[in-house]
């Protein structure tokens, strides 16, 4: 039997720096779903603006649910996006796409810290000095609306503010016990 990691989170957690040394560390091939998308469908930004936020909630579950076929016979890292699992659209996708990742592998959350206001610092921060013109109260609602329900998830929690590296070591730790 193969065996899916998940990585989540919300957008400045860290999954795709953190999932490129754990996938590394481990020997699984990576898959980042939105570069996936990106590749096989549209930028995200570019759909969006084009069929709207559900249209693309609907295909980025429809692009997951076909990279698990396409995949099943390889150990695999998944990077999900970060409304994957949380938003406030479409409750229906959101509990399809949870039913999926639990169904189909191991979840590890990401997070800065547990505390709501440091993490949120953190996040804000990341998430502004990524290049993409995003607007700080945007970002903030967003995550507001999301990190309760974050905290909540994930088979295996980190909350760290350790350097990429140190995360990826502890996560591979994390994993090698829990097959033992």
């Amino acid at each position: 039997m193969t065996d899916s990691i998940f990585l989540i989170g919300p957008g400045g957690a860290g999954k795709s720096t953190v999932g490129k040394l754990l996938s590394g560390i481990l020997g699984y091939i990576l898959i980042d779903l939105d570069n996936e998308f990106c590749d096989r469908i549209i930028n995200i930004r570019e759909y969006i603006k084009i069929h709207g936020y559900e249209s693309y909630l609907e295909q980025n579950s429809a692009l997951l649910k076909k990279m698990l076929v396409e995949n099943s016979q390889h150990n695999t890292l998944f990077i999900l996006s970060s409304g994957f699992l949380s938003t406030d659209i479409r409750a229906d996708i959101v509990e399809k796409n949870k039913r999926m990742v639990r169904e189909n592998g191991f979840s590890v959350l990401l997070m800065p810290s547990p505390n709501y206001n440091e993490a949120l610092e953190c996040i804000i921060d990341r998430q502004l000095n990524r290049g993409f013109s995003l607007v700080r109260e945007k970002e903030e609602e967003k995550f507001n609306q999301r990190f309760h329900e974050y905290v909540r998830m994930g088979d295996l929690k980190i909350f760290s503010m350790e350097k990429p590296e140190c995360i990826a070591l502890k996560i591979a730790s994390a994993l090698n016990s829990r097959s033992e």
